[in-house]
């Protein structure tokens, strides 16, 4: 499966230090998407509809979040991009 740019730059926008603006890790992607259109953001929540569809192991989801070079990294990965998916309109 072929990761889209979009996702990538939206992983990028979880670094060290940028969920000191918010108390919940809904906030946090809300303000994670705040930084992409609404264009980038359907394009990267096609991705995640289609990944998660196909329910991918752990650590397969780890390797292609690691692979967007994020600065922060979660324990629940899965837990995570579904959070992000179904946060976008």
């Amino acid at each position: 499966m072929v990761v889209p740019k979009e996702f990538d730059r939206l992983v990028e926008c979880f670094y060290q230090g940028s969920s000191a603006e918010v108390s919940t890790m809904e906030e946090w992607v809300a303000l994670a998407l705040g930084y992409s259109n609404k264009q980038d953001q359907a394009v990267a929540k096609r991705f995640l509809q289609e990944l998660l569809a196909q329910n991918p192991t752990d650590a397969e989801l780890e390797r292609i979040w690691n692979d967007a070079e994020p600065g922060y990294y979660f324990d629940n990965i899965r837990g995570v991009l579904t959070l992000i998916r179904d946060a976008i309109d």
